[in-house]
């Protein structure tokens, strides 16, 4: 009798079954799944440098595959310490070109041609962020490139070279608007425009970009703010989200106040010059109250704040004090190198014998 369709996938899902059956031991259970880890690196918002946070940069582990989302100043010593190699993160993105979101980069490339040695730009880093980053990763790898040019020389081998110079493994992509901006078997990527250059001449805005993004990974939604004032367009893109990891530059008004003081004891600039300043974190940033609206509004379901510089412990349960006045979810206030783990769009504290 002659089979039919259904016969034929009957028969071939009995054999892979069987094949299945013969490859794995009796007894062996199929590798758990590794949840989605975001590993806080740097927490802080800058400038000045602080001692117990280094400036914004954040690591998403997904499926074991690194993606580094900003990287301020500290960052490098935050993976050493993570026990993470930078070698091994082949995607790095910015939100936006601020210097305490990017300082950091040249560290990090650093890092990679010492370690990657030969490997050199067969297997290229890939740096995804606004207009300038390509100018951004050239002149950081020309920086890097001047202090390894001694060591190519004495022993070349150890390097990859083209026409005589330290071999550029790095690759630049500029995302010039929202929308998808990245996508592999692991994530997806879109991007909108936020307002933290709201304040900006039009003329400069036409080129100085500053992105929110949201990140899709098999465990869950994840959306970044970056840095940001109020945005309905950051409220949208982070409807029905898992996570908001969102910027909080201050806890609210008296904190922001106390903030404007230090900032002219420490540098005595005129009025004029603190005014500006004040404007940029009214409007450009987000304080406590803010990001529980936004939470609450965007439905989101767990939020988690960085970018910022909370006094001490109890300061930082006020940050989340204020935000839940607004949103009665879950509110993470991380230190550098915490761990959150997202697992069936659940955020939780990782366990310590999460995989990295």
């Amino acid at each position: 009798m002659p089979r039919g369709p259904a016969t034929r996938c009957a028969l071939a899902f009995t054999a892979l079954t069987a094949s299945l059956a013969v490859a794995l031991p009796a007894g062996a259970q199929p590798a758990p799944h590794a949840p989605t880890q975001i590993v806080f690196l740097g927490t802080g918002g800058g400038p000045p440098l602080r001692v117990d946070r280094s400036e914004p940069s954040t690591l998403l582990i997904v499926g074991g595959r690194y993606y580094l989302i900003d990287c301020g100043i500290g960052t490098a010593r935050r993976l050493v310490e993570a026990g993470i190699e930078s070698k091994d993160v082949k995607t790095i993105i910015f939100t936006h070109l601020h210097a305490d979101h990017d300082m950091g980069l040249a560290d990090v490339m650093a890092n990679d041609v010492f370690t990657r040695g030969q490997e050199g730009a067969a297997d290229p880093i890939n740096i995804y962020g606004p207009p300038q980053t390509k100018e951004l990763v050239d002149s950081a790898f020309h920086f890097v490139s001047i202090g390894f040019r001694p060591f190519a020389s004495e022993n070349p081998r150890a390097y990859q070279k083209t026409g005589g110079d330290v071999a550029d493994p790095f690759v630049a992509h500029e995302i010039a608007a929202g929308g998808r901006v990245f996508q592999d078997d692991k994530i997806r990527i879109d991007a909108v425009e936020n307002s933290h250059y709201a304040l900006m001449p039009a003329s400069d805005r036409q080129v100085l970009k500053s992105y929110a993004y949201r990140i899709e990974t098999p465990d869950g939604v994840i959306v970044f703010t970056g840095d940001t004032g109020s945005s309905a367009a950051v409220e949208k893109i982070a409807k029905g989200a898992d996570v908001l990891v969102t910027e909080a530059s201050y806890r609210d008004a008296h904190d922001l106040e106390q903030s404007m003081k230090a900032r002219v004891a420490r540098s005595h600039v005129p009025p004029e010059v603190i005014n500006v300043f004040h404007d940029h974190f009214i409007s450009e940033h987000l304080d406590a109250a803010q990001i529980g609206r936004l939470a609450a509004g965007a439905g989101v379901k767990s939020v988690v704040l960085y970018h910022y510089n909370p006094n001490d412990r109890a300061d930082q349960l006020a940050y989340v004090a204020a935000v839940k006045h607004a949103f009665p979810g879950p509110v993470f206030a991380p230190n550098d190198l915490d761990r959150l783990c997202l697992s069936s769009g659940v955020l939780a504290r990782c366990q310590r014998t999460a995989p990295r």
